[in-house]
């Protein structure tokens, strides 16, 4: 079983902010250098200062981004720029934005809540990625000085009688008192959900269920190890709420679920790779020159798992690469039988043409873009770097994968649009 709580978050005051765009941003591993200084410029208070800090050459073990964060959020409280909450609640997340595929109106309806931590082997929370270690030293630094979630956890139930989409959809009829528009045009709105009868059927309707992270992998397995850190230090994880994380659940059932491609920029490869990579490649694929960027994305991301389409930026050139014999897969995978992960393009991709072809390493060499234009502009700046692009996964095999205790490939999916960092805070007792 699972367990969900609501919780006394920490919120922006409407007294202090009044227009909460300037102070809340999208999560952390989607921002740019660039936007994180027009996020600075925004507002003192903009909880980019507490997500993603600036570093500077003064620093040092003592004063770095996560103690300048951990003086912000204390100073924030004591000014009342930032508030808790008075009651135990869950937060109905409502997001409406354009699908970027077919321009219409699209919403998406979920809520926030604590979520009792539980280690995966339990077979009740499942990951569907593997994680890099970079970004989880980085977490754990962030949460061990500040005792803060600022993003939460995104993750996946089923339910296709929308049952909990109903219990939701009472809290609309109640004014947001969160509610913004972001660059990309999408709105999102925060109701309060405070009534112990309301939270109680929720979290009854979701105890049996299985629950699927489909963002925030790094987030989540950092909680578990903040709540060993804590135990480790001879503290009760449970004195310091640090037994829960900060989680959005929505049904994978819902009309607003959408799955977007994560493309790649593979750099530093050798001149030697770089000069016979179209001969290497043309042993596994048929290698076709695309006219136009716009006719080579239409083929790949229209491509379905099993098709082994991918689409290749190099040399100002686009390609489409077609796999020529399906055996390859489970090859290129150093098994006899192919797993259903390593059935999907992305699998291939890695297995095959990154990791072999290129010699790349995945954490350092390896970046992943959702836009094909980045990517593009990525490539373009220096020679020994290549572009690849492909089609999404869906969240059938998503599921697939993570109940056959299967991860994919590192930022293998993309959904959209983000969760905004900032719009409610878990603020945890220090250890």
């Amino acid at each position: 079983m699972i367990e969900i709580k609501g919780f006394r978050g920490v919120v922006y005051s409407k007294r202090k902010i009044k227009d909460f765009s300037l102070v809340t941003a999208p999560p952390y591993d989607v921002i740019s250098p660039k936007e994180r200084d027009e996020l600075y410029k925004k507002s003192d208070y903009n909880v980019i200062r507490l997500i993603l800090g600036k570093m500077y050459k003064r620093d040092d073990k003592k004063n770095n981004r996560y103690s300048r964060a951990a003086d912000f959020i204390e100073k924030w409280i004591a000014k009342d720029v930032l508030i808790r909450d008075e009651k135990p609640t869950l937060y109905v997340y409502l997001q409406e934005f354009t699908d970027p595929q077919t321009k219409r109106r699209v919403k998406r309806l979920g809520f926030i809540g604590h979520f009792v931590l539980q280690e995966f082997k339990k077979k009740n929370i499942y990951p569907h990625e593997w994680t890099l270690s970079k970004p989880k030293v980085d977490r754990f630094e962030l949460i061990k000085a500040t005792s803060s979630n600022y993003s939460p956890v995104f993750s996946l139930f089923s339910d296709k009688k929308k049952k909990v989409d109903s219990l939701l959809k009472k809290a609309l009829k109640a004014k947001a008192f969160i509610k913004l528009k972001d660059s990309d045009n999408a709105t999102h709105a925060i109701y309060r959900i405070d009534d112990k009868k309301m939270i109680g059927s929720i979290r009854k309707e979701l105890s049996n269920k299985k629950l699927f992270i489909a963002d925030g992998h790094h987030r989540y397995e950092t909680a578990l190890n903040y709540k060993k850190h804590v135990k480790k230090i001879g503290k009760k994880a449970k004195d310091i709420s640090a037994q829960a994380t900060l989680m959005y659940f929505t049904n994978l059932d819902g009309a607003g679920l959408k799955i977007y491609p994560i493309h790649r920029s593979v750099r530093n490869i050798s001149k030697e790779i770089l000069k016979n990579l179209i001969p290497a490649l043309k042993k596994y694929f048929d290698v076709e020159i695309s006219g136009s960027k716009k006719s080579m994305l239409k083929k790949v991301l229209s491509a379905k798992t099993g098709n082994y389409i991918f689409g290749m930026y190099f040399g100002k050139k686009f390609y489409i690469l077609k796999l020529k014999d399906k055996k390859t897969v489970a090859k290129a995978a150093g098994k006899k039988k192919a797993s259903n992960v390593d059935k999907l393009n992305v699998s291939l991709l890695h297995n095959l043409i990154i990791n072999k072809l290129l010699k790349a390493d995945f954490e350092d060499d390896v970046y992943y873009l959702k836009s094909p234009d980045t990517v593009i502009k990525d490539v373009n700046l220096k020679k020994n770097r290549v572009g690849f692009f492909l089609a999404a996964i869906t969240a059938d095999e998503i599921v697939k994968a993570a109940l056959n205790n299967e991860r994919l490939p590192r930022k293998s999916t993309y959904f959209y649009p983000k969760l905004y960092s900032g719009l409610v805070i878990n603020k945890m007792n220090r250890p």
